[in-house]
C-alpha cells in the first residue's frame, strides 16, 4: 500500500490544513474550520511514504522526514520546503534497512547540525520477531551526507517481546511485557555525542501501554507530554487506546499530574497517536486519529485548549477522515500556524 504524507496548517490567527486558511479566533475555545486542498510533503517524484515529522531550521526552511517502503526495504526519507510548506522536494535520506526501520524525528540543535532519531529493529530469519530494538542518532553535516553518531538505547528482545519504540528527540516508549510499556527519557549535554540515564515519564505507577508521546513547552514553563495508553484509571487496563497528558515543572526532572485528553465516544474504538504544538497566545492543540464515528477507517482530530487544564479540552474537529489517516503530526511556525501532517 502506498501512503502519502500530506501536511495541514493550523493557526490561532489562522488555521489551515493541507494548504488552505482556517480562520479561528484567537480565544479559550476555537472554532476551527478545515481546507480541503491537499500537498503532498514527500514531493512530486516520491513513492510516498509514513510517519511522516517536520522541523523548522535556522534558516526559515522546513525539514521533513517520512519512511518509504518499496520491495521490502524501508527508507528513511528526508524533504525540504523554503517556501512555509507550500512545496516540498527530496533532498536526500538518512538509513535505509530491511529491517523494522520507522519513526523519524529531526531536529536543528542549537550548534547547527541537524540530528535524526528514529527506530531501528532487526528481524530474525522469518522476518517477524524482533531481535533487537536501537535507537539511532545521526548528524547530517551537510544535505545528503551524514554519518552516526550514537546510540541513545538498545535492548535484546525477550519472549515477552519488549522493545524500544517512538523518539521525539530523546523521550520513547519501552515495553515491560505485553500489557505494559513506559515512556522514557534521555538527554544529551553534548550535542547527541552521550546520553543520560533513562528517567521514567509516563507508567511508574500504572499498568498499561503508555506510547507514541508528544512534548511541548507550554508558555507558564511547564513541559507538557501527551500519549496514547491502554490504561484507564489505575491499574484498570483496555484493549482500546485513549489519550492522557503528564507535565513537569522542572523542566523533565520529575513529572505528575497525569490526566485524561480524549477518550473514544464508543466502546470498542479508540483515539491514538497523539502529538502537540502551541500557537499563538499559547494555545494548544492535540492532534490524534480515531476510528470512532463509525468510520471504516480513522478519522484525523483536533482538539484545543488555552490551558491544558482538566476538563478544558474542547473545539474536536475532524481534519481529514478516512484512508489511512493515521500518525498525524505536529510543528509550530513562527506566525503562529501549525503545520499537521499525516498518512493519506
Amino acid at each position: 500500500m502506498r501512503f502519502s504524507p500530506l501536511f495541514f496548517l493550523l493557526s490561532f490567527l489562522s488555521l489551515t490544513a493541507l494548504a488552505g486558511p482556517l480562520d479561528l479566533q484567537r480565544r479559550v475555545n476555537l472554532d476551527p474550520s478545515v481546507d480541503s486542498t491537499v500537498i503532498e510533503l514527500a514531493g512530486p517524484s516520491s513513492p510516498g511514504g509514513a510517519y511522516p515529522r517536520t522541523t523548522i531550521l535556522s534558516d526559515g526552511s522546513i525539514l521533513g522526514c517520512c519512511t518509504a517502503a518499496s520491495d521490502g526495504v524501508k527508507t528513511l526519507t528526508v524533504t525540504k520546503s523554503t517556501n512555509e510548506g507550500l512545496n516540498w522536494s527530496q533532498i536526500g535520506t538518512i538509513a535505509q534497512s530491511t529491517g523494522d526501520l520507522d519513526n523519524c524525528y529531526v531536529l536543528q540543535l542549537a550548534n547547527g547540525n541537524v540530528v535524526a532519531a528514529f527506530r531501528n529493529h532487526d528481524l530474525n530469519s522469518e522476518g517477524s520477531t524482533r531481535n533487537i530494538g536501537l535507537q539511532r542518532l545521526c548528524r547530517r553535516m551537510q544535505e545528503r551526507r551524514g554519518f552516526f553518531l550514537s546510540q541513545v538505547s538498545q535492548r535484546a528482545a525477550t519472549v515477552i517481546n519488549n522493545g524500544l519504540w517512538m523518539v521525539p528527540s530523546a523521550y520513547y516508549s519501552s515495553e515491560n511485557s505485553a500489557v505494559d510499556q513506559d515512556i522514557l527519557l534521555q538527554s544529551s549535554t553534548d550535542n547527541g555525542q552521550t546520553w543520560s540515564t533513562p528517567s521514567t515519564v509516563a507508567g511508574a505507577t500504572t499498568t498499561g501501554r503508555d506510547g507514541m508521546p508528544g512534548c511541548v513547552d507550554l508558555v507558564n514553563g511547564t513541559l507538557m507530554c501527551v500519549f496514547e495508553t491502554t490504561q484507564v484509571t489505575g491499574n484498570t487496563d483496555s484493549g482500546d487506546l485513549n489519550i492522557k497528558s503528564i507535565s513537569s515543572n522542572d523542566e523533565g526532572s520529575t513529572w505528575g499530574d497525569r490526566n485524561e485528553v480524549y477518550v473514544a465516544t464508543a466502546a470498542e474504538v479508540e483515539a491514538a497517536a497523539p502529538q502537540i504544538a502551541l500557537s499563538t497566545g499559547g494555545a494548544i492543540v492535540v492532534s490524534f486519529y480515531t476510528d470512532e464515528n463509525n468510520v471504516p477507517a480513522s478519522n484525523f482530530k483536533i482538539i484545543t485548549s488555552s490551558t491544558g487544564n482538566v476538563g478544558s479540552w474542547g473545539d474536536e474537529t475532524i481534519v481529514a477522515s478516512g484512508g489511512q489517516s493515521s500518525w498525524p503530526g505536529l510543528l509550530s511556525l513562527p506566525d503562529g500556524t501549525v503545520l499537521e501532517i499525516l498518512n493519506k
